[in-house]
Order: structure tokens, then sequence, then C-alpha cells
């Protein structure tokens, strides 16, 4: 019943076409199509997906992906948009779902000459996000930001609606028609903890490797600890940034004598993660505390708490609050090696504390932090914008 409700347009027999764009993200990126774009698939929707090509394609989804090429250089999207809009519109969908700020120009096209509905999904504070990337000049941030921000304030009174993540984020779009839908783990992918299949010396770190994220403090910091606990091993899944900063933190693991104790298994599809996480008994977030990290939850807390993973986590407001409410982990200052080093003896030293803080993490994620309850916030706000 529910899919006739959302997935079909009322008097017709014919289903209800979404198109939802990225030309940032991955084409099967966590958020937005293991997620999104398969809850809308299962509500009845006829899903298309205009984004990036990949390497490889999933079959028998039943989700049309458009492939976008997608520009080397980082400003060049900005120069896509036309095409983009183009790409869109001969979907002639009934409803548009946009995820990347750049596209705000193409979602009001979409909007003026559609006259159909318009979503844009924030991911993060975007102003604070511009302040913290390396490829803009330092000069050039501040006007950067000021002009992102008239977009914005232009492009949203014309949009239908505004989905978005954390309370402090979403303080910018409370005066418009907005949702708030957290980027929580999907359950099925996170079985019930088989006993033994953790390793008690695995620390994890599981994302996107970058300066601002701490890792060069959390190399040095594992460092201090495995004087003492020299069983354990710090184990990377995910990309560097650059190569200039890959050499730079593989110099620094040399230096330290960390060689057999740090592993890197680089990038892995988002439907592979849990087969670390499984292994894992500690996981690690030491963002350090640039303006976007203090505003944004990171997708990979709720994934360490969904497997039963401890964790240990930036002491950030918003961080703590998920921490401590869930008995799931220990909060450091990402910014001292000392205390990354403390937290991660804490925890090495005491393995029944780190088997509570698992299994805590884990039954607040069943209970409140998962896709099933977030997915509802989406097929209820499809449904308001398409009346």
């Amino acid at each position: 019943m529910e899919k006739l409700q959302l997935g079909y347009v009322k008097g017709y027999d014919i289903m209800t076409k979404i198109c939802v764009l990225t030309t940032v993200h991955h084409a099967y990126d966590g958020r937005i199509y293991h997620k999104q774009c398969k809850s809308l698939k299962n509500a009845g929707y006829d899903v298309t997906l205009l984004a990036p090509k990949p390497d490889r394609e999933i079959a028998n989804d039943d989700i049309k992906l458009v492939p976008i090429e997608k520009p080397k250089k980082e400003w060049k999207r900005f120069l896509r948009a036309f095409t983009v809009f183009q790409m869109a519109k001969k979907t002639n969908a009934d409803l548009y779902h946009f995820h990347d700020p750049e596209l705000l120009p193409v979602g009001v096209l979409l909007r003026i000459f559609t006259k159909k509905p318009v979503i844009f999904d924030v991911h993060e504070h975007y102003p604070n996000a511009i302040m913290s990337k390396k490829y803009l000049k330092k000069w050039i941030k501040h006007p950067v930001r000021l002009v992102y921000e008239l977009i914005e304030k232009i492009s949203l009174p014309i949009l239908s609606g505004v989905i978005y993540t954390t309370e402090e984020v979403g303080e910018r779009y409370q005066r418009y028609t907005s949702c708030k839908i957290e980027n929580y783990p999907l359950p099925d992918m996170f079985p019930p903890i088989k006993s033994g299949s953790k390793e008690e010396d695995y620390i994890l770190y599981l994302g996107g490797i970058t300066p601002i994220r701490g890792i060069e403090e959390l190399v040095v910091g594992f460092a201090h600890a495995v004087k003492l606990k020299p069983e354990a091993k710090l184990v990377f899944v995910g990309s560097f940034e650059s190569t200039a900063f890959e050499k730079k933190i593989h110099e620094l693991v040399f230096e330290n004598g960390l060689k057999d104790k740090v592993l890197f298994k680089g990038k892995v599809p988002y439907e592979k993660i849990e087969e670390h996480l499984a292994k894992a008994s500690i996981g690690i977030i030491p963002y350090l505390p640039v303006p976007n990290h203090l505003v944004c939850l990171p997708n990979k807390l709720f994934e360490y708490m969904a497997a039963g993973v401890a964790v240990i986590a930036s002491d950030f407001p918003h961080y703590r609050k998920v921490v401590e409410s869930s008995n799931s982990g220990l909060m450091i200052n990402p910014e001292r090696p000392q205390s990354i080093a403390k937290a991660i003896l804490t925890l090495l030293e005491d393995p029944e504390q780190v088997r509570v803080l698992g299994e805590s993490g884990k039954g607040a994620f069943a209970e409140k932090y998962n896709w099933d309850i977030e997915e509802k916030k989406l097929l209820a706000f499809y449904k308001k914008l398409l009346k």
C-alpha cells in the first residue's frame, strides 16, 4: 500500500520518475546510491542517477545510471552546469534531487524550466568546508565563501526543499522547507558479531586520509602506544588525498619504526567495508578541530558502532553527545598525540571494556542510529513535496 501511495502518480498507471544528480560523489556512494536511491526504488519510484562513470556498473538494481564525465580539476566542475542541466531535463523526472553545492544553478534552472520539485541535499556546512579546501589559496577563500553564500541565498527560495545532516548544519535552512536526514548505516550491512571474529589489537581508521583528519597526529600517537603494546596494529582503509601526503605519511611511518605495524588497504567499495569492521576491536576518528568538523558528524562513527567496534573520537561537543549517550567509546584531544596514545593504551589493556563499549554502541545503533529510521523521513519528505 505504501508503494502505491508514494511511488505512483495519482490518476496514472506510470511510476513517479526521480532524477538524482551528483558530479562529485562516486556513482555507488553509500549515502546517495545504497541508501537513498535504493530506498526510493524499493518504495516504487522510477530512479535515474546522474553521476560520474564508475569503473564497473552494478547490475540488476533497476536503477538507471547515466554517466557524467568527472572533470580532473575541482574548479572545472562549475563549468559543466549547463550540460548537467540538459542531461537532467531529458529524464523528464517528476522530482529532481541534487547533492553538490556547485549544482545550485542547475537546481534553479530545473525548478524554473520544469516547474517540478527540486531538492538540495546538503552533506556538510559548505561555507566552513570552503575554508578548509587545500586547493584554494588562502587569500581567495573568504571571497569564494561570500560568493557561495550569496548564490545559496538567491537559490534556496526558488528550490522546493532542503535535506541536511545535524542540527548545527540545519540552522542555516530552518526558514525553508527542510528535513534533517542523517547518513546512518544500513542495518543489513552489519550482521550480529560472531564470537572470536574480533582481533583484540586491531585498530581501524576508516575513510579518506587527509591532513585535517589528524593522520599525522594519529601515527605519532600510535607510535607512542606501540612501545608498550608491540602486538598492536593500525589499519587504514581509505584513499590518500594526494601522492604528496601519502609520501609524507609513509615517511613518518618509517621514521617511527612502524613499517610492520601500520597497514594501508586502500579504498574499498562501500558494500565491502564491513569485512574490515568485522575484524576491528577499536575504531578511531582523530579529526582536527577545523570549522566543518565542529558541526558535522562523520559516517564512520556510526559504522564503528554498527559493527560493535569501540570508538576513540575527537572531543567535539556533538561527537561527545553521541559517544557518551551510547557508552560506545573514549574522547581524545586530536591535536595531542599523547592523548591519542593514552586512549589507545587504555583500551588495548582492557579487552573487557572494549567488548562492553562495542556491544553498547551496537545496541544504540540498532535502536536509533540506523538507516531504517532515516528512510521513513526521506519518503515522507518526498510525499510532501510531490503533493
